[in-house]
């Protein structure tokens, strides 16, 4: 079954009930980038105190989802982010941050970009990713559910994210699941990265 197939039968609704979904629940930002055998995203969740935390999950042939590893980053407004084979880049106004994807763990190296001090008038590098797994998500501006396929180097499972917003007065729920495809196209495990209400324009009364 396709992808657009998956989102015709409600695939993306049914995605709440899979027994293997494990959760990542975050209230701001969601910026995120994919790598050869990973995905990376930095979420700013509020409890149980204020962070801001880039999640790097591996997506493996050999152990499809793995869970999460974090590393706490200062905090700082993301303008985009690079998943490099070793690295992750995550920009910032001033500021290039680097996060080495060790056998170790995860390493942070933080630098002075190359546009700093230039002025708000400054171009970013076109080559860093703005895609966003929250608010600033197509399915969030657009109010209807979406996936979108992640170029991720696997041969037995494909990866995808499945996009679902709920629609209230005020505010909209975005959650955000990434999904593992047999070679079949069914679902086998799925993980929350993002889950939470955010406000929107209220009608009058």
């Amino acid at each position: 079954m396709s992808v657009r197939d998956l989102m015709n039968s409600g695939f993306v609704l049914a995605l709440a009930f899979l027994s293997t979904a494990r959760s990542v629940h975050a209230d701001r930002d969601g910026y995120y980038c994919t790598g050869p055998s990973y995905i990376a995203f930095e979420l700013s969740p509020r409890h149980p105190t204020p962070a801001h935390v880039l999640y790097v999950v591996s997506l493996r042939d050999s152990g499809g989802i793995a869970p999460p590893t974090t590393l706490e980053l200062p905090r700082f407004q993301v303008h985009g982010m690079r998943c490099n084979a070793s690295s992750v880049q995550l920009l910032s106004w001033d500021s290039l941050y680097t996060v080495n994807l060790g056998a170790s763990g995860l390493s942070l190296v933080a630098g002075v970009a190359p546009w700093a001090k230039q002025g708000i008038g400054r171009q970013l590098p076109v080559d860093y990713s703005t895609l966003n797994l929250g608010p600033s998500s197509r399915a969030a501006v657009g109010g209807q559910p979406d996936t979108v396929a992640l170029p991720i180097q696997s041969t037995a499972y494909k990866f995808i994210l499945a996009f679902n917003v709920r629609l209230a007065p005020c505010t909209y729920r975005v959650v955000t699941r990434l999904v593992e495809l047999d070679a079949a196209s069914h679902a086998v495990a799925a993980l929350t990265l993002f889950d939470a209400d955010t406000p929107r324009a209220c009608g009058p009364g």
